[in-house]
């Protein structure tokens, strides 16, 4: 009996997983679904896409990362019909320890973790940050094995409780994404609803030349 007690005052007391579904949209286009959830000190990410131009770019991704902003250690598997790739990055203080990426021709010059500047957060945290933002997001540098990326604040504005957030994210180092392509710079635009207690992403579209891709949130 006692221990009944206990393993109900476990679950009861248990941190209660938040999680954000998002629709991916290109154009008009469906391509698919992605979902952020938190439980804890535990974030994840999952994505699929099952209906792009082709299927060229159909897939799933499933990162997730223990931790926090500055200490971490992410799990990425991206899978696709033209390849697989699974990365394990650890984080400590900001600053990249280890890099582990199967199978070995995936890896880049940054999976060199000596080469990777200091300040990075892993690509789960980084999205979390946009995804539960309290006003616009702030400045941040990411790194996923491979690439070094930065997020950098570009304006902002409000229309009654929708407020909209413009980052400019670019690849400073390693190679652009979605190879052959190489998108190595976008904007992105982050609309937010502040009406109640919390803030919201509603939509996050991100833009590289004639492409414009959106993440809108399912009710």
């Amino acid at each position: 009996m006692t221990r009944l007690a206990l393993l109900c005052a476990a679950v009861l007391t248990a941190p209660a997983a938040l999680a954000d579904t998002y629709s991916v949209i290109l154009g008009n286009k469906m391509l698919g679904h992605l979902d952020y959830t938190t439980n804890g000190n535990a974030a994840t990410l999952r994505s699929t896409l099952d209906n792009t131009p082709l299927g060229v770019f159909n897939g799933t991704f499933h990162g997730s990362s223990t931790g926090n902003a500055a200490t971490s250690t992410f799990t990425g598997e991206s899978r696709s019909s033209r390849k697989s790739r699974a990365v394990i990055v650890d984080i400590a203080n900001g600053r990249a320890k280890s890099t582990r990426i199967t199978p070995q021709k995936e890896q880049t010059e940054l999976s060199d973790v000596s080469l990777v500047p200091a300040g990075a957060r892993d690509p789960v945290r980084a999205m979390g940050a946009l995804f539960r933002a309290q006003g616009c997001p702030k400045a941040m540098r990411m790194y996923d094995g491979r690439r070094y990326v930065t997020l950098t604040p570009d304006g902002q504005s409000r229309d009654g409780a929708t407020l909209t957030c413009n980052l400019r994210y670019a690849v400073t180092k390693g190679p652009g994404h979605l190879s052959p392509l190489g998108i190595s710079s976008a904007k992105m635009q982050l609309s937010y609803d502040t009406a109640g207690d919390q803030q919201n992403l509603r939509e996050l579209a991100v833009s590289s030349g004639p492409f414009r891709l959106r993440l809108t949130r399912d009710e």
